[in-house]
């Protein structure tokens, strides 16, 4: 049950640190014995909506390279998926069911792809919904070697529990970067994350920091947890000082290499505050090459140092501008629903929810699986993960 909760957690993760898409391949593989893991597009164009659907672990960069240029449309499985329609519905489909066995090796597919590759084995998640992710259509394949045994039935299983939270992140980043409300896509500038309501510091090949966004300099302005030394970001606390540090060395030296040189990626770690504060929570994302470039100031001056690094800060007790409306936007949520979340994002239980507000408990529990029900959710848990992370979306100008 702790694997399968991190597993979803790591899945809302990825709406607003993309960069973990990757963590939940790894981790669906070890939960089921897989050895490689893909997130891709069947949809015929590629643009940011598609790009920002792609994931990979233990996929080389050359063999990603190959399936796009030479393989992509060669693929007898997609192919096959693709004549029964499946592209364009959610359903687990294991390789067998959709070609047999002795078809695929005598593809080319097989024989000038796969094999080289140790993958011949396949479990699959279509993921389309009828609707946002139609025009995408996202899959999500785990593979084995040839001669290992065929994906079990618990891995068909795994794979339908969490489909209704894979479909509900990647709506969610659909929505973040068609901009719904007519807003230009999030760009790679230093006017796109000034807007957002975490701390964000970008950190070249030194480690230093070359951009701050808003949120940050407010953080290191407020002297509560931490600074800046001679440009680079630091705990105040020893520990959590070393610790802090021997990370961003880290992402900072992995952060031009290949995808294969990397491990693990994004790094969490809770700098304490001396006012007694919620810690700040840091997350340390390693760019890989395609995504590390030239930062561009908040002017638009463009040729600034090349970012090697990132560093997400979040302050727990902040609640971001315009929740009521960014809930009821994305979920449907009345203005008293919204302000219950708010309340438990505050840390109050329902009975001091229900007190706050001079109503039943009854009221409350019934207000809250409203909220249930309508952001697709079972647990507390559960819906405090992903308002947490849905919420992470850009501010107004």
């Amino acid at each position: 049950m702790e694997a399968a909760d991190q597993l979803i957690e790591d899945i809302y993760d990825a709406v607003t640190f993309p960069e973990r898409w990757g963590g939940v391949l790894e981790r669906l593989c070890a939960l089921t014995d897989a050895t490689h893991g893909f997130l891709f597009t069947a949809a015929p164009r590629h643009d940011s909506l598609t790009a920002a659907l792609w994931a990979r672990h233990n996929i080389t960069d050359r063999q990603l390279a190959d399936y796009t240029t030479h393989f992509r449309h060669r693929d007898v499985w997609a192919n096959a998926a693709a004549a029964r329609g499946l592209l364009n519905r959610c359903a687990v489909r294991r390789g067998e069911e959709l070609v047999p066995d002795a078809v695929l090796r005598r593809s080319a597919f097989f024989n000038e792809l796969l094999r080289d590759h140790g993958m011949g084995r396949l479990c699959a998640l279509t993921l389309s919904d009828g609707d946002e992710l139609s025009s995408v259509q996202p899959v999500l394949s785990l593979h084995r070697p040839p001669d290992a045994s065929p994906f079990p039935d618990e891995t068909v299983r795994l794979l339908q529990d969490c489909a209704p939270h894979l479909q509900r992140a990647m709506r969610l980043r659909v929505r973040l970067l068609a901009g719904r409300d007519g807003r230009e896509e999030a760009r790679w500038s230093g006017r796109a994350i000034d807007r957002l309501p975490m701390g964000v510091a970008l950190l070249d090949a030194a480690g230093r920091v070359a951009g701050l966004n808003r949120a940050g300099q407010a953080m290191i302005d407020g002297r509560d947890g931490l600074r800046l030394v001679q440009g680079r970001l630091q705990a105040e606390q020893g520990g959590e000082a070393r610790r802090l540090a021997h990370l961003l060395e880290a992402a900072v030296s992995s952060g031009g290499k290949g995808a294969s040189a990397r491990r693990g990626d994004a790094a969490d770690l809770r700098v304490s505050r001396p006012s007694g504060r919620a810690p700040y929570l840091l997350s340390v994302l390693p760019l890989s090459p395609e995504a590390a470039g030239p930062f561009d100031d908040a002017d638009g001056g463009g040729g600034g140092a090349r970012i090697r690094a990132m560093v997400y800060i979040v302050d727990p007790a902040a609640v971001a501008p315009g929740l009521g409306r960014r809930l009821g936007a994305l979920f449907g949520l009345t203005a008293v629903e919204a302000g219950l979340v708010a309340d438990l994002l505050a840390d109050l239980t329902p009975a001091e929810v229900g007190e706050r507000r001079g109503v039943a408990i009854s009221t409350v529990r019934s207000q809250l699986r409203s909220v249930f029900a309508k952001t697709g959710t079972t647990r507390q848990s559960e819906l405090m993960n992903l308002v947490n992370r849905c919420l992470m979306l850009p501010e107004e100008p």
